[in-house]
């Protein structure tokens, strides 16, 4: 699939949507750090980062988006990244090279191990999900019993 045609495989739906998240303007960032690899920024019920992989003569290796869409295999937030990255590209726009990353897993990922397990432990004890997360995270070899404070 090319960045010239993309909308030939996206469901009409999801095209819909994106293309009103184009024109919208919801791409709060987007940048690009190596050749054909652009990143951005999407506002939508929360910020979603996308990251978009593209060979030299535009086709789309892969695609990504951290939003819990999971339907179909594009998402109205990376419909509309690769619409701003066409657009762009036909005008001979640079991309800047640094971006912010905002979305929730970036948010998370620069976050210590420290911080994640207080976290995970204050939310599954507000939530009274402890046993469900032990039974997700536990080795099926260990018999961990211990509470969470």
């Amino acid at each position: 699939m090319n960045i010239t045609d993309f909308e030939a495989d996206v469901e009409d739906k999801i095209l819909a949507r994106g293309k009103r998240y184009f024109a919208d303007e919801m791409i709060r960032d987007l940048w690009s750090e190596a050749p054909n690899h652009y990143q951005a920024v999407v506002d939508g019920s929360i910020l979603y980062d996308v990251d978009i992989r593209m060979n030299a003569d535009g086709e789309i290796l892969s695609h990504d988006c951290d939003c819990p869409y999971d339907w179909g295999e594009y998402c109205k937030h990376e419909v509309a990244v690769l619409l701003e990255i066409r657009k762009r590209l036909a005008q001979g726009t640079s991309f800047p090279s640094e971006g912010k990353r905002s979305g929730m897993r970036a948010v998370l990922q620069a976050q210590s191990h420290e911080v994640l397990v207080d976290l995970l432990c204050e939310l599954a004890l507000e939530y009274d999900l402890q046993e469900e997360v032990l039974y997700l995270l536990e080795d099926e070899d260990e018999d961990d019993d211990e509470d969470y404070d």
